[in-house]
């Protein structure tokens, strides 16, 4: 302080930040610088009048500011300083120059930061010299300066700040302002805070209220009488702000204005006419704020109170102004505020509250009301109990006890209304009870507080309103039974009825009224009163307002409770006098039967006579219910259904829910009665006929009303009355309700064809119920026949749906069944407990759906599956296979993509699997399969995922039930076409082969022959499972091997027929061909070929020339392809099986060759298939497949008693004996000792394979061949004697030509000579092949023949060279070139040595034979060298003229000429012409023409003059 005031030099002005520093001193050490105060200013105001500088001036006007704040804080607190208090006035003294020169020399400055710094300055000099009483005027003469700066462009907050700090001087030290002064000072700051021109800040608005509670300190009645001068003025923001002033200053509670807060509400009241919003919110304001004070004594209070209630009632009537709703918001929280403690407030408001409990328009204000009258109350009872009555003849208008017990009951039956005024009200009516009756005080003690509990305990969305509503008037009945007054009772229904009016309608609040009343008619003894209650509600009823309707059924309703016969007969007779009203002219008639009054008066009564039904006495009920409550009811509903006397459709949706209404509450109220079961009610089928009609007369591509399901409900209560329906009737009907909901579009189309969302929930709510009402059917109909025929009989007509092509279709289905299910587990299935036979089928039904392209039907599925488990397990323990659904809840209803899906419902078949009950696998496949043809892609696939899982995990069991699986899965596969559906039904028959091989073999064999593509490909698919396929292969060989050794040990022939193929071998070789052929890999058949091939081999000699079996009789009906006559080639069947076989263990070129040699075609023909068998062994020879295991096989077959048998066997051996295998496994002996026999075989084939495989033991043990030489050849020239077959013959002959390639002449021994005379025999043979063979054979013996038997040979050479030179020109290319070579061989023989020459020419080398060349060389030889030889010629040709060939015949024709030509006919005696001649005529007439020319040249050349003809 030292340094600054250093600084200080007058005149010599300061710095501004000198006095800056000086006035923060000031402010930071007030009461440390007040010893400067003196000194201070004194420097100060020798330096003012140099001061010229407007920031100089600012600065010492803010020294001055902030040292007048310091020395006012002194003052304020100068015990807690530490030196001497220096006297006020003297502190003052320093002051009055400072600010005489500043208001004398300053004020009039322009600069508005400087006359901001004057004011903010002159407020605490002027506060601090207002203390001295002289300088007071000097204050007060300044004082008009400063209110005028309100109308200058400064900021007004420091003027207002400014004027606070007097006034509160001026206040509290009661400082009179002058008269002029006072009003200047209030007229300007209510100005402040009404103008709109300058928008006022918030510090500024509190600085000015500050001001007027100031003004109110040191003036009250003159700040009151002018702020009441205010209100008169009619202008919103003077009447608000004066009363926002008076406000304040009742909120401010001085004890100068306490005793004048009579003169406050009597201001404040003059302003109660007024209309504004605004003013009427500041009232209440004002009220709120007064109501609140510690003490309400005499200051009017009640009218204030009064005034809210005005205000609320007045803004309930405008509610959809914003501005009222505000204020009745206000007038709420001012009634939730009032505290009753508050001194006066009971004398204020006891019991004048009351007035306002029944009056509908304060309903809003009754929880704080309730609550302000329940604490009341209770202190008047602490007072003692007559304090508590109430004086119902005193000056206060109070409601009347039944009207405030009809008001208070019908506020609680909303609740949770008006902020749960409920609750307040019930406390107020135990509060009121003595005042109600006295008789009702102890039992309200105990029911109120009890209703209060179950208010409390639910919300409102959780109330059962119904249940509610219920409670209040059992209350009600009961108090009027404890107070036990008729005059009471018929009082309080007179107050019900008159307050009906004052409510809305409609509303819950008069809906409850109509049943109090109802209730209170009911415990009225005074039936006179109750009569002409009834009658005149039932006349003066508005029957065109549906609540009013309502009403008076619930009237009429509750009062039969007690007064049954009176109210029947108050309905009887009003319905009389109904159906006399006439209504003339034709069009009026017309709006009367659709819209008229009439016809709404018939609905009425129609359900009132229900709604007494069901509130009538239960011992009375059955007696009245046909004669006086239905046959009305349907009387009314004809009634309805005419016009102009003319039944009409009913398509009034009004009507048939009015008649749906009836028969739901008849039915119901006959079921609670005690006789129910054994009452027969005679209206069930008619009622039941109306129901129906009412269903199919609703549209099935909309959802609009609610007739289709209230139908389904009444149908279901109707259906537990007798006389119960047959099983066929209840199946129809269930049908129809199924019919009716299930086409329904889809509710999501639904709800958008019907626009707004209102529409929509409408829908929906619809859509719901009437499924919850189907549901709800299901169970009636199942409890009333509770059977598990009738269940499967509901379950197939829900089947139906479930193959729908429209998957919201199959949605209700499956939730219907969801319903079903759970019905039957808890009425059947929980009572009986007997084994759930249905399990499988249901299963098998459902489970597919479990893949549906809808969440919501795999959640169905999911529910169904889960009930079937809950039943199916009740005798197990489900354990963790609940905890493992849950898991899969999720993923099957998360619409994951398909393969997510079949995973998770395969997952809960493996569930499934652990309680399936193997015995019904049959049922459970059959439904499975019919799943697969009528469900959806998916759903099919599941199907089959479930039947795989289902045989795989239960498999084991099912051995009983295999023959009928299969033949479910091969009865269906001509239905399921689809490439993977059908794969699922081969890998469901490849898994039960995998628990069962021989029965799932056994039950295909028995199919039909020939097999079909069906059979095939479930033989296929067991030979395509790499695990299965050696299995099945083995199965298969041991049932033709069975077969084959229980065919065998039929000895006769006549035993049997051979000529039809056995059916199960013959089924078990396309069996064979049909898994082969599926196998990818060849390594099982060449394991098994050992013994497929012999089996294979045998069942085609078996089949060979056999017919189709005939069809079998099946344990199942015959399918349509069963019936079918049977046809086929049976050893075409074992062929192809043996081709795939060997194909299968061979290569290609196998394949190729025995195709190319056509083997099969042989094989396949009887008579060919000796043939096809030596083929085939060959090729398998060389290519190794022959072992011998199979030789060891197969040599048993020569001696089997079948013929066939023998013939393969011996074809087998005989061109087994080409191989060196015999010889190596020294089988070669045995192999011909069969052969030996077998060459005696009364079969011509088995003797010509056993003469072949003789012959054949020169390819396969030539080295044997002179060993056997004997052997051989005693048994081939042999069969050269067979007359029964030119085979054998000629087999003999081959045989004999391989056999004599081997031997020299020495070992042919004596057989030489038979031999060479036999074979000569068949040169002229007709067979071909024959004579090919016995020219081959007779060429061998040429080459054989030495000295030994070389004249023996060259004798038979002699008798047979003409024949051989003419068969050089045989018909047959391969007899004339075998010929060749023989003639050619034999030619030396004949000793002709000259012409060998030129027979070496003509047949040796490759050169083309020319046969007439070798003729004439030969025969001019011969006529010269050899007559006797020419002579055998000639007369040998001669006979060849009668030969059968037309060729030779030609030939030997040509010859005889060409031997003519060449012989001298004088020398030649033997020569005939005359026998040649006749010869050539016979020849002229041969059907050949070509012999017929030959015979014609040689006659010409023999007699050239001949004629032709001649």
């Amino acid at each position: 302080m030292y340094e600054l005031h250093c600084h200080l030099k007058p005149p010599k002005l300061p710095e501004e930040f000198i006095l800056v520093t000086l006035g923060n001193l000031s402010s930071a050490y007030a009461r440390k610088c007040i010893p400067f105060v003196r000194v201070t200013l004194n420097t100060m105001f020798s330096m003012l009048e140099f001061v010229k500088d407007g920031r100089l001036r600012q600065a010492f006007c803010g020294v001055l500011e902030q040292w007048s704040r310091a020395v006012r804080l002194f003052l304020a607190n100068w015990e807690k300083c530490s030196f001497p208090k220096v006297g006020q006035l003297r502190l003052c003294n320093h002051f009055l120059p400072v600010y005489t020169h500043v208001t004398s020399n300053w004020l009039t400055c322009e600069e508005p930061e400087l006359k901001q710094a004057i004011i903010k300055a002159l407020g605490p000099m002027m506060s601090l010299l207002l203390h001295k009483e002289e300088y007071q005027d000097q204050i007060f003469e300044h004082l008009s300066w400063l209110l005028e700066q309100y109308n200058e462009n400064t900021d007004v907050f420091h003027v207002t700040k400014s004027l606070s700090q007097l006034l509160e001087v001026s206040g509290e030290y009661k400082i009179p302002l002058p008269d002029g002064k006072f009003q200047a000072i209030c007229s300007a700051l209510h100005n402040q805070i009404c103008s709109q021109a300058r928008p006022l800040s918030m510090e500024n608005h509190t600085e000015l209220v500050h001001c007027v509670v100031q003004l109110a300190r040191s003036s009250p009645e003159d700040l009151i009488a002018f702020l009441h001068s205010q209100l008169k003025i009619k202008n919103e923001a003077v009447c608000v702000t004066s009363l926002k002033l008076l406000r304040a200053i009742v909120d401010a509670d001085l004890p100068e204005t306490r005793p004048k807060k009579c003169l406050i509400v009597k201001a404040v009241k003059s302003t109660f006419s007024d209309q504004n919003a605004t003013v009427r919110k500041a009232v209440l304001h004002f009220i709120q704020r007064l109501l609140s004070l510690q003490s309400v004594e005499n200051c009017a209070a009640w009218d204030m109170v009064a005034h809210v209630f005005t205000e609320f009632s007045v803004s309930t009537s405008k509610l959809a102004i914003p501005e009222e709703n505000t204020i009745q918001t206000l007038c709420t929280d001012i009634l939730q505020c009032l505290d009753t403690s508050v001194t006066g407030m009971t004398q204020v408001l006891w019991p004048r509250l009351l007035e306002y409990v029944v009056p509908v328009q304060y309903t809003g204000t009754l929880k704080p009301l309730c609550r302000c009258l329940r604490e009341l109350a209770e202190k008047k009872q602490q007072e003692g109990e007559e304090a508590a009555c109430l004086d119902y003849g005193g000056p206060v208008k109070l409601p009347t006890p039944q009207g405030l017990l009809a008001r208070l009951l019908v506020v609680a039956s909303s609740p949770y209304a008006g902020e749960g005024h409920g609750c307040a009200a019930l406390q107020l009516l135990q509060a009121l009870h003595q005042n109600i009756h006295v008789a009702v005080g102890e039992m309200w003690g105990v029911k109120i507080p009890s209703l209060l509990q179950y208010i409390e305990g639910n919300t409102e969305n959780s109330l059962d309103h119904a249940r509610w509503e219920q409670m209040l008037l059992q209350f009600l009945r009961t108090s009027l039974g404890m107070i036990d007054d008729s005059a009471w009772s018929s009082q309080i229904s007179l107050e019900l009825n008159q307050q009906m009016a004052s409510y809305a309608s409609p509303s819950l609040e008069k809906s409850f009224l109509y049943k109090a009343l109802g209730t209170s008619l009911a415990v009225c003894q005074d039936l006179v009163h109750v009569k002409s209650q009834l009658h005149q509600f039932l006349t003066a009823t508005d029957y065109m307002e549906a609540p009013e309707r309502q009403g008076v059924i619930s009237i009429l309703a509750l009062s039969a409770e007690s007064h049954l016969d009176l109210t029947l007969n108050a309905l009887q007779e009003f319905g009389a006098t109904v159906s006399k009203v006439t209504i003339p002219g034709f069009i009026s008639r017309l709006k009367d039967y659709h819209h008229g009054r009439r016809g709404q008066t018939r609905s009425t009564l129609m359900l009132t006579y229900s709604s007494v039904a069901v509130h009538a006495p239960k011992e009375q009920l059955l007696s009245r219910v046909e004669a006086d409550i239905t046959k009305n009811i349907l009387l009314h509903y004809r009634a309805s259904c005419q016009v102009l006397g003319i039944t009409v459709a009913n398509k009034d949706m009004n009507l048939k829910l009015t008649l749906i209404q009836n028969v739901m509450e008849i039915s119901c109220a006959i079921l609670e009665t005690r006789d129910s079961q054994e009452f027969e009610f005679s209206y069930k089928l008619e009622l039941l006929g109306y129901m129906l009609d009412f269903i199919k007369m609703e549209p099935l591509d909309s959802l609009t009303s609610p007739v289709r399901y209230q139908a389904v409900l009444a149908i279901g209560h109707l259906s537990k009355l007798k006389p119960s329906l047959t099983m066929e009737e209840n199946r129809e009907l269930l049908g129809q309700c199924f019919k009716s909901l299930f086409p329904l579009p889809p509710l999501e189309k639904m709800k958008e064809e019907d626009g707004t969302a209102k529409d929509a929930l409408h829908i929906q709510s619809l859509y719901v119920r009437s499924l919850e009402a189907l549901g709800k059917l299901v169970e009636t109909l199942l409890e009333e026949e509770p059977t598990a025929d009738w269940f499967q009989e509901m379950f197939e007509l829900l089947r139906t749906w479930f193959s729908s092509g429209k998957e919201w279709e199959r949605e209700r289905a499956l939730q219907a069944s969801t319903q079903l299910l759970t019905a039957y587990r808890e009425t059947v299935h929980s009572t009986t407990q007997e084994t759930f036979h249905q399990f499988g089928s249901l299963i098998g039904a459902i489970a597919p759906y479990s893949c549906d392209s809808l969440a919501t039907s795999r959640q169905w599925v999911f529910d169904c599956i889960s009930c079937l488990l809950c039943i199916q397990g009740q005798p197990m323990n489900l354990g963790s296979a609940e905890e493992e659904l849950r898991c899969l809840h999720e993923e099957l209803t998360a619409a994951p993509d398909p393969e997510a899906l079949f995973q998770a419902s395969s997952k809960m078949a493996r569930v499934v699997s652990e309680y399936f009950p193997p015995e019904q696998a049959t049922a459970f496949i059959e439904a499975t399969v019919e799943s697969m043809l009528s469900a959806s892609p998916t759903c099919a696939t599941a199907a089959g995922l479930w039947m795989k899982v289902i045989l795989k995990e239960c498999g084991d069991a099912m051995l009983d039930k295999v023959p009928a699986i299969v033949d479910i899965i091969y009865s269906h596969m001509a239905t399921i076409q689809e490439g993977s559906l059908r794969q699922f039904l081969l890998e469901a028959v490849s898994i039960l082969a995998h628990h069962h091989l021989e029965a799932v073999i056994s039950s295909l064999l028995s199919n039909h022959l020939p097999m079909d593509s069906d059979t095939s490909e479930l033989w296929r698919s067991l030979g395509g499972d790499p695990l299965l396929a050696t299995q099945v292969l083995q199965v298969l060989i041991e049932k033709i091997k069975t077969s084959t050794s229980q065919e065998e040990s039929i000895t006769s022939e006549t035993e049997t027929d051979r000529h039809l193929a056995a059916a199960e071998p013959l089924s078990a070789t396309c069996a064979i061909f049909e898994v082969v052929s599926a196998q990818q890999s060849s390594k099982a058949v060449q394991e098994l070929l050992p013994e497929l091939f012999p089996v294979l081999l045998q069942q085609v000699s078996r089949t060979s020339g056999q017919k189709m079996p005939l069809p079998r009789i099946r344990s199942r009906s015959l399918s349509q392809k069963d019936q079918q006559h049977t046809e086929g080639n049976p050893c075409r069947f074992s062929v192809q099986a043996l081709e795939s076989v060997l194909s299968k263990a061979g290569n290609e070129r196998l394949v190729r060759v025995l195709r190319t040699q056509k083997t099969w075609i042989l094989l396949e023909n009887p008579q060919t298939h000796h043939e096809g068998v030596c083929l085939l062994v060959s090729v398998l020879l060389r290519f190794g497949l022959i072992t011998l295991e199979i030789i060891q096989s197969l040599l048993p077959w020569v001696n089997s008693p079948m013929e066939n048998f023998r013939v393969t066997g011996t074809a087998f051996l005989a061109q087994l004996m080409t191989d060196p295998m015999l010889r190596e496994k020294k089988l070669l002996k045995s192999v011909l000792r069969i052969l030996e026999e077998r060459s005696q075989d009364r079969n011509s084939i088995v003797r010509q394979m056993a003469v072949r495989g003789l012959g054949n033991i020169v390819d396969g043990a030539p080295v044997k061949v002179k060993k056997y030489k004997k052997f051989l050849l005693d048994i081939l020239i042999g069969a050269l004697h067979d007359i029964f077959s030119s085979e054998v013959i000629g087999e003999s002959m081959k045989a004999l030509a391989k056999v004599l390639k081997e031997l020299k002449e020495k070992d042919i021994g004596s057989s030489f000579k038979d031999l060479t005379q036999q074979i000569r025999t068949y040169f002229d043979d007709e067979d071909d092949a024959l004579r090919s063979v016995a020219f081959v054979l007779f060429g061998i013996l040429a080459r054989l023949t030495k000295k030994k038997r070389k004249a023996y040979f060259a004798e038979q050479v002699r008798k047979s060279w003409v024949t051989l030179l003419l068969h050089l020109q045989d018909p047959s290319p391969e007899v004339s070139m075998e010929c060749r070579a023989t003639f050619h061989l034999c030619f030396p023989f004949l000793g002709l040595k000259r012409l060998q020459h030129a027979i070496n020419r003509h047949l040796g080398g490759r050169a083309k034979l020319k046969p007439e060349e070798l003729q004439v060389d030969i025969c001019r030889h011969l006529a010269k060298e050899n007559a006797e030889l020419l002579e055998n010629l000639y007369s040998t040709t001669i006979a060849y003229f009668s030969s059968s060939w037309e060729g030779i015949r030609a030939v030997a024709a040509n010859l005889a000429g060409i031997i003519l030509e060449h012989t001298d006919t004088q020398r030649m005696k033997w020569l005939d012409l005359e026998h040649l001649l006749m010869s050539l005529q016979v020849l002229e007439k041969d059907p050949s023409p070509t012999v017929q020319l030959v015979a014609t040249e040689l006659i010409s050349d023999i007699c050239p003059g001949r004629a032709l003809g001649e």
